[in-house]
C-alpha cells in the first residue's frame, strides 16, 4: 500500500466513525466538555436538540440518515392500481 493510499484509508475510517450526540440544550457544555476531556472532539460533535428524552444522550450517524434519504429519494414512486 502507498502513503497515499493508506492515508484514504485511514481518512475514510476516521470519517466512517464520525457521530452526532444529541442532548437536551442546557447540558451542551457540559456534554461538550466530557467530548474534548476523552479527545474525541475530531470525531463526536454535540448539538442540543429538544427531542432528547430529558437525562439520555442520543448518538445518530448523520451520514448514514443522510445516505438512507438520498437512496429512499431516489427510489420511483410505484402507485397500486
Amino acid at each position: 500500500m502507498t502513503p497515499e493510499e493508506e492515508f484514504r484509508f485511514f481518512a475514510q475510517i476516521i470519517g466512517d466513525a464520525q457521530r452526532t450526540v444529541l442532548c437536551e440544550p442546557h447540558r451542551v457544555a457540559e456534554i461538550q466538555e466530557a467530548v474534548n476531556r476523552l479527545g474525541m472532539a475530531g470525531i463526536v460533535t454535540v448539538k442540543a436538540s429538544q427531542a432528547c428524552p430529558v437525562g439520555k444522550l442520543l448518538v445518530i450517524d448523520e451520514q448514514a440518515l443522510e445516505a438512507s434519504a438520498r437512496q429512499a429519494a431516489s427510489r420511483p414512486i410505484r402507485f397500486r392500481r
